[in-house]
């Protein structure tokens, strides 16, 4: 919103913001269930993703003098 209380666009920001008239109220607060369902999400993704970096980081019973295997440890 700027100085004559007008919505415009934040500039340099790509992002729109939209809503829907069916959400639930709650739902729209930080302590509503859709908050509540995207934080277990995400820290499962993060979790399986720190899980998965961890194996693939591991050098042992690697050939680090294999470049193909030192591009793998690298990408993770």
């Amino acid at each position: 919103m700027n100085d004559k209380e007008e919505f415009v666009p934040i500039r340099g920001v790509p992002f729109k913001a939209t809503f829907n008239a069916n959400a639930a109220p709650k739902d729209n607060l930080l302590t509503g269930s859709a908050m509540d369902k995207h934080i277990k999400k995400e820290l499962e993704r993060l979790t399986t993703l720190m899980t998965e970096s961890k194996k693939e980081l591991n050098t042992k019973d690697k050939d680090l003098k294999d470049v193909k295997v030192l591009l793998q440890v690298k990408e993770h």
